[in-house]
């Protein structure tokens, strides 16, 4: 279980990093350009990573473990 606890903590880690930074960035952004539509779309996957993370955390999934004997 240490490989995938591993991973989902750095998935987090990097996702809660970039949902930070892109929704800081994300006010300067103005309505209707192309930047607005690719911050909406990168907040998006990001919180998808958020999501990913903290529920492979939160329900001990360990998907690794065929891959890493222990």
């Amino acid at each position: 279980m240490h490989a995938s606890k591993a991973v989902f903590r750095a998935l987090l880690a990097v996702g809660l990093a970039l949902l930070v930074m892109t929704a800081g960035l994300f006010v300067l952004q103005e309505r209707g350009t192309a930047g607005y539509v690719v911050s909406i779309l990168s907040l998006a996957v990001q919180v998808v990573m958020v999501i990913v993370g903290a529920a492979g955390l939160y329900f001990e999934w360990d998907p690794f473990a065929p891959l890493i004997e222990e």
